[in-house]
């Protein structure tokens, strides 16, 4: 049978950033990464909005914000195009965001996180935003409320998925890491470390450990060091038959792509003032609805996080509804920003977010038995996904601690289930 030191099932960000860093870590080990699809990030990485900052208050979030990002702004500027644009997060506040902000923001001063704070008029005036909304039908129906000013976070930005995948897998590929494409996992390979010949083992009783994985063509992978489950919104199907829980569950989201056809909405898009691009920053309206700008399309990737109504289940493949776009994305896009009235979506696609129970991800060996999990990035995956790498190697390699790429140190427990470091955050989108 095939056999690896390190199986990774999963070729998404988190698949693709773990095995770069084993093998940094761990030159001479065999690395083997499979996954259903016909090449990586061929899931939901694919389907990312792919938009980064670095601007929490929780202390982990802004530890593997701050790392990944310097790390993709490093590959960058060594020559692989990322198509990293420092375009910024603009944050259009009603009186009530601004409120649920002012924690954040104070957290910040403490901290020397740069922002700037703009008047209603100024974006008024560089975006044709409308910022009196009250009075209007559909504002009354909404429950929507004037516009008080806006956030601006200059460390922030935009990028391309898959010249980020890109990167990961022609390094791996360099550094004789293999693939395995269009192999779905069946189930794991469970056995008794020390086997006694017994029919049914192996027993309850028994130490135990996953020593791979069946695919669905009956090929059996062993592992001889760890198996490593960085699947996103299908771990807890992989892991369920185990009685392994992943902490984590899966949700739809959505993106639809307007154009920016018309004199006005050009406007928005290359609006001037905001940052070095001479484009729109990545705008978060007071609903909640998004406005991610994409100028190599001449357009806006807008989206919006659904969650009471939208239910906890994988669908495959994801398909975007018609219906969530008229009915819901685009009446709270148009109210403030008039320009987009009566716009149709060019293009769009679904995903899904793999959510855990506090926003973070969970990062942890299952019962000892050399199963690694790796998952809940909760809509950050892209975001944080070179040091979620890092920290599921260090795992993996049995460390009590990680050293990111910014050169700080966090404990792996913090990311675990026993000793995690749970703080709030105040600035969340």
């Amino acid at each position: 049978m095939p056999r690896t030191d390190y199986l990774i099932i999963g070729a998404g960000i988190v698949g693709l950033s773990t095995a770069y860093h084993l093998k940094l870590e761990d030159p001479d080990a065999s690395i083997l990464v499979v996954d259903k699809a016909p090449g990586p990030g061929g899931g939901d990485t694919s389907k990312s909005a792919a938009a980064f900052r670095v601007f929490f208050t929780n202390r982990i979030n802004f530890s593997l914000a701050h790392a990944s990002v310097s790390f993709y702004r490093d590959v960058q500027m060594g020559g692989w195009d990322l198509q990293m644009r420092w375009v910024g997060y603009l944050f259009v506040a009603d009186d009530r965001m601004m409120e649920r902000l002012k924690p954040g923001l104070s957290w910040a001063d403490k901290h020397g996180l740069n922002y700037e704070v703009l008047e209603p008029g100024v974006l008024e005036e560089r975006l044709g935003l409308r910022v009196n909304v009250e009075g209007l039908e559909e504002a009354e129906l909404m429950g929507a409320h004037n516009v008080v000013g806006g956030v601006l976070v200059r460390d922030a930005g935009v990028l391309m998925p898959d010249r980020l995948v890109s990167y990961y897998y022609e390094w791996l590929r360099s550094h004789n890491v293999s693939f395995a494409f269009n192999s779905r996992v069946r189930g794991f390979i469970l056995k008794p470390r020390r086997p006694l010949g017994i029919e049914g083992e192996p027993f309850p009783w028994q130490d135990t450990r996953v020593e791979g994985v069946e695919l669905d063509d009956g090929t059996i992978i062993e592992a001889g060091k760890k198996t490593i489950v960085a699947t996103g919104a299908w771990t807890p199907y992989l892991l369920n038959p185990i009685g392994v829980d992943s902490y984590s569950r899966p949700k739809k989201r959505q993106i639809f792509t307007v154009k920016a056809d018309t004199p006005e909405k050009r406007r928005a898009l290359y609006a001037k003032g905001f940052n070095r691009e001479g484009v729109s920053p990545m705008i978060i309206l007071p609903n909640g609805a998004y406005m991610r700008p994409a100028p190599e399309e001449e357009a806006y990737w807008t989206g919006y996080s659904d969650e009471l109504g939208r239910p906890f289940q994988l669908e495959e493949p994801p398909v975007p509804e018609e219906r969530f776009y008229t009915y819901t994305l685009h009446p709270m896009i148009s109210l403030y920003m008039p320009a987009f009235e009566g716009s149709t979506p060019a293009s769009s696609w679904a995903g899904h977010y793999d959510l855990s129970f506090d926003g973070m991800p969970v990062i942890f060996e299952a019962f000892d038995s050399d199963l690694i999990v790796s998952a809940g990035t909760s809509g950050s995956g892209i975001l944080k996904g070179d040091a979620i790498g890092s920290v599921t190697a260090a795992v993996a390699l049995e460390r009590d601690t990680v050293t990111l790429y910014t050169g700080e140190t966090l404990k792996t427990e913090w990311l675990g289930l026993t000793g995690r470091l749970m703080e709030k955050e105040y600035l969340i989108i």
